[in-house]
């Protein structure tokens, strides 16, 4: 029997099981059997209904979402030791990093949303990439287009920082219990994942342009046969220095030396002092209210959180309930909100120390519901531009911007909940596959090409490249709170600027449309090319829906059942009995965990 809404998750009575038949009652013993009775409720596949795909877990005590089961179970792994989420999370970074290394990994970046029971609290971390000391606009080169990207591409990395930061501050474990299991992993090698070979031949010039890193993702040039068995040894050494020296042993050390020779030996930018230099920024997490609930998510340098509560605030404006899901004026409006939240956060996002944003304006209940007026339900929206806002250089953007003196000094997504109460929603980061392709032999990992995503021209006035300043990225985990502020939704998605819609669509299945966690991640999705009229949609919505949305003028492209363009989810709910539910995204065959 299905359980009301609690804090908008629904969720069953039954685990993995399918509802039991029970058999009718009898008055007195007969000699033929008494037939069953049909089931009240129709069976369902998965670990609980709306799990279509397979891909979500149910337990008492926890559960994990991400890229990979094999790591969903790892960070399942140290809940039961006795660790708590944030442990769990930095466990399944790493080894997220090792199986999916085409989208994150100790040489890119992230931001973490915590939520910690025990204070009441909710925070961000910020390890974003940073620009090295060197970075002057106009003066390096920062393509990623090309084949491989430029070597002045690659930005100092913040992964490792962050997440032993995190651990340090906030987890239960040491960094040596924590990687272990990423560490035999890597030693003893695991079966090819379902995306591996897809990913290398994505970026297979950029691979081939380094043959050490070509031999670390490929058999001598070739993709992998099915079932092969995957080692990185180089990688688990790494993960050796760090879970016996933290932070330290991977920038500021001999190690971080050897990086460094080899980066500077091909044409790139970073030095030791860039490396030492870099701290994690403990942030405010950001937020706004949907119908009720909180939704917390990440600041600036992302221009990813500020778009989704945006575009969650001109949502807030329509009935979305009472259009209906799969109508198409529902599917309109998700695809507008989503451009004028695109237009802003590409128009006034960058570094917050660097400059002051309009964040609160732009997250306001007031800013939305001018920006909302733009949509009509029978008109398509032809150009959505940025609102009237400002953003400037502040006394530190004007201190750095001034001085040109060089300064010597792909992604995805993952979610957590432990039985303490403790919640973590936490996006990690290459910028684009395989980053710059660059890994210096020895070490098993590429670099980030992140430099790209700043502007690069002197005359730049918003996110331009500047020595030391964070990278700018679309990322924006998020956590859920009900009415009395009690977290019961972690969400986050990668996929470029298609990662905004795709969770501020699973969030409003779940409050708009009273779904459980697998039913918001695996109903079908959209994504508005940005500014164009260009709709990916996948096959999934009526017909007619697809026809009246042709009519508009829209330009629709048909992803097929899952699409590999409208973002993948993973999640985790705390359901209304009192159990974990994770969600993860059959579109890039994400895996989940629970116990």
């Amino acid at each position: 029997m299905l359980l009301g809404i609690a804090a908008g998750c629904k969720k069953t009575e039954q685990t993995a099981q399918q509802p039991a038949a029970t058999e009718a009652p009898t008055a007195e013993p007969t000699a033929a059997p008494t037939e069953v009775p049909a089931p009240t409720e129709p069976p369902f596949k998965g670990a609980y209904p709306g799990d279509d795909y397979e891909s979500g877990a149910v337990g008492e005590n926890g559960a994990a979402a991400c890229a990979n089961q094999i790591a969903s179970q790892i960070g399942v792994d140290i809940l039961k030791a006795g660790g708590n989420a944030v442990d769990a999370a930095v466990a399944m970074i790493y080894a997220v990093g090792l199986l999916e290394p085409a989208a994150s990994g100790m040489g890119g970046a992230g931001q973490m949303v915590i939520y910690l029971k025990e204070e009441n609290r909710y925070l961000v971390l910020e390890y974003m990439t940073q620009a090295p000391g060197a970075a002057i606009a106009g003066e390096i080169s920062t393509d990623t287009s090309s084949y491989p990207p430029s070597v002045e591409s690659i930005a100092i990395p913040g992964v490792v920082h962050g997440t032993m930061t995190a651990l340090e501050k906030y987890g239960t474990m040491t960094p040596r219990q924590v990687l272990q299991p990423v560490i035999d992993l890597a030693r003893n090698g695991f079966k090819l994942p379902e995306r591996w070979n897809s990913n290398i031949e994505g970026r297979y010039d950029n691979l081939s342009s380094y043959p050490y890193t070509l031999n670390l993702y490929t058999d001598d040039g070739f993709t992998y046969p099915a079932g092969a068995t995957i080692k990185n040894p180089d990688l688990a050494d790494t993960l050796e220095l760090i879970a016996d020296g933290g932070k330290e042993a991977f920038y500021n050390s001999d190690f971080t030396q050897k990086m460094v020779d080899y980066i500077q030996s091909i044409g790139g930018l970073l030095t030791r002092e860039d490396f030492a230099q870099y701290e994690t920024r403990e942030r405010d997490a950001i937020s706004t209210t949907y119908r009720g609930k909180t939704v917390y998510t990440v600041n600036g340098p992302s221009n990813g959180g500020v778009a989704l509560l945006e575009m969650l605030n001109i949502m807030e404006n329509f009935d979305m309930a009472g259009l209906g899901r799969d109508s198409m004026e529902a599917v309109k409006i998700t695809a507008d909100a989503y451009a004028l939240a695109y237009m802003d956060g590409t128009a006034y996002m960058a570094d917050p120390e660097y400059y002051d944003l309009p964040v609160e304006e732009m997250i306001s209940k007031e800013y939305a519901a001018e920006r909302a007026k733009k949509i009509t339900l029978d008109t398509y929206l032809k150009n959505a531009k940025k609102g009237s806002l400002t953003v400037t250089l502040n006394a530190t953007g004007e201190k750095v911007n001034a001085d040109n003196t060089p300064d010597q000094g792909g992604t995805t997504h993952l979610a957590v909940m432990d039985k303490y109460g403790n919640v973590v929603s936490t996006t990690n980061t290459n910028g684009i596959n395989f980053g710059s392709a660059v890994a210096v032999p020895g070490t098993g990992f590429v670099f980030s090409a992140h430099l790209g995503n700043l502007n690069n021209s002197a005359s730049a006035k918003v996110n331009k490249l500047m020595p030391y300043i964070r990278v700018r990225s679309t990322i924006c985990p998020s956590i859920v709170a009900d009415e009395n502020g009690v977290p019961f939704l972690a969400v986050g998605s990668p996929g470029n600027w298609a990662l905004v819609s795709a969770v501020a669509i699973a969030i409003s299945n779940v409050i708009d449309y009273d779904m459980n966690v697998a039913e918001a991640v695996n109903a079908p999705r959209v994504y508005r090319d940005q500014n164009s009229k260009a709709l990916t949609i996948e096959s999934r919505y009526s017909q007619a829906t697809m026809d009246k949305l042709t009519e508009l003028g829209f330009v629709l492209t048909d992803e097929g059942e899952l699409g590999a363009h409208v973002g993948c989810v993973a999640a985790v709910c705390h359901g209304a009995d009192g159990r974990f539910y994770a969600a993860a995204d059959h579109r890039r065959f994400y895996g989940s965990a629970a116990y």
